[in-house]
């Protein structure tokens, strides 16, 4: 049996819009919670959250708001 959800075109502008967008809206928030974090945390924390919001999109989430709100809840925050 085939996958429910097929693997998303990762050219598409629109996906990768929505990702970026996603993100530019999800890290501030991240960071804040984040304050005493040194740089090494942050690079791991930025890759933690495009890796989360990659693996969103690939189950067919495009919505930048909804893959913002899944990513977030996703992330235990301080």
């Amino acid at each position: 049996m085939g996958s429910q959800n097929p693997l998303p075109n990762w050219s598409d502008p629109e996906l990768l819009v929505a990702i970026e967008q996603a993100f530019d809206a999800t890290w501030p928030v991240l960071r804040a919670h984040e304050t005493c974090a040194d740089k090494a945390r942050m690079a791991d924390l930025s890759m933690k959250l495009s890796h989360k919001l990659i693996e969103l999109a690939a189950e067919g989430i495009r919505d930048p708001q909804q893959l913002r709100k899944l990513a977030l809840e996703s992330f235990p925050l301080n």
